[in-house]
């Protein structure tokens, strides 16, 4: 329904209002425009009396004989975001995954280990007459290589000069630095999510993703249990606990359904049995619960299986990134003359990589 003048006014602030008033009394006061000649300007202010005040008076004529053009009375629209606020997804994780990571100065990361666990090179008894045997170990190892990671921008110098209400330049280099951190955050946890015939595409053997990192590193526990789901994921993620290896109290990164609807599991006698968060994290035994919106929908392939990803527990210190001259994040402003614009570029080398076997842990479930 459109509105009337009266809703308009009526919605305008005391100050702006007054201004309109002003000037309507003075447009009203002057019988000289032949654009308001039809209005009888003598009976609206005799009528000031009548409807207790002048601004009364004008709303109710207003509407009676309508005002030719009321809008350019109006003030001019006032901005409430100056800078504008940036629109983003939910980045509260990033900052717990990146500031998470070990941090190595060499951009090249190599880690070795020494594989014990099979039963042949357990100690032996000795029976006399009888050769010793040597017991032999597997040296594992694996590398690392650094990969670039940019954001590029460019805006026209004339809308530089232009808008001065606010500094553009320094809101888009926030923006530029905003999503190249959360696209490294992401490239960690769980890839960039971009196709392999992408040439965007950050190399996942360059920033390993845990999520779907090698078995020796991330233990795979698969939900199998026929009951409710999030009742099973609780228990998978209980059963397999014990396969975790990992530096410290680990972290949960999982979404905000899965959460959600783990609270809102009710046990026979229809009473809540998670009344919070720290709850879950306890009896899970993690030391928080972080929700991540890219992890929605998540997926992971392997052995000719589809997998949807509910949940991945990692201690992050175990995952190491390694960078060159401290890993700060370079920008490079340039000027085209030929185009007369301003451009800025926002990189970094890095890589990365879990340097801990058995360090994180994947809660899914294969699809049928």
């Amino acid at each position: 329904m459109a509105k009337t003048i009266k809703d308009i006014i009526d919605g305008m602030t005391e100050e702006q209002q007054s201004a309109v008033y002003a000037l309507m009394g003075s447009i009203l006061e002057s019988e000289n425009s032949m654009e308001h000649s039809d209005i009888d300007t003598k009976q609206i202010i005799a009528d000031g009396a009548k409807y207790g005040s002048l601004k009364e008076s004008i709303l109710v004529h207003a509407e009676n004989y309508g005002v030719k053009n009321i809008e350019s009375l109006f003030p001019e629209f006032k901005n409430l975001n100056n800078p504008p606020k940036i629109l983003n997804n939910e980045i509260g994780w990033v900052s717990t995954v990146l500031n998470g990571t070990h941090k190595s100065p060499f951009s090249r990361i190599k880690s070795k280990f020494v594989d014990l666990t099979a039963d042949t090179i357990r100690a032996k008894g000795y029976t006399k007459t009888h050769k010793k045997i040597e017991h032999v170990f597997e040296l594992l190892d694996r590398t690392t290589s650094p990969t670039t990671i940019y954001i590029k921008q460019k805006i026209d110098r004339d809308d530089v000069i232009d808008i001065t209400d606010f500094d553009v330049v320094s809101l888009i280099k926030e923006e530029m630095k905003l999503k190249m951190k959360e696209e490294l955050a992401r490239a960690i946890l769980i890839g960039d999510g971009r196709l392999a015939s992408d040439n965007d595409r950050i190399d996942p053997e360059c920033i390993r993703p845990i999520y779907n990192d090698d078995d020796l590193y991330t233990v795979k526990a698969d939900i199998t249990g026929t009951g409710n789901l999030y009742e099973e994921f609780i228990n998978t993620f209980i059963r397999n606990r014990k396969k975790y290896k990992g530096s410290g109290s680990p972290t949960l990164f999982t979404t905000e359904d899965v959460i959600c609807e783990i609270l809102l599991l009710k046990d026979n006698n229809n009473r809540r049995i998670y009344n919070s968060v720290q709850e879950i994290a306890t009896l899970l035994r993690v030391n928080s619960i972080v929700t991540v919106p890219h992890m929605e929908g998540l997926t992971r392939a392997a052995s000719g299986k589809t997998y949807d990803v509910y949940g991945i527990m990692v201690n992050l210190n175990d995952y190491s990134v390694g960078t060159t001259n401290g890993g700060q994040l370079s920008m490079f402003d340039d000027f085209d003359i030929d185009y007369n614009q301003q451009k800025y570029l926002l990189e970094t080398r890095f890589s990365g990589a879990l340097t801990v076997p058995y360090s994180a842990m994947v809660i899914e479930k294969a699809r049928a």
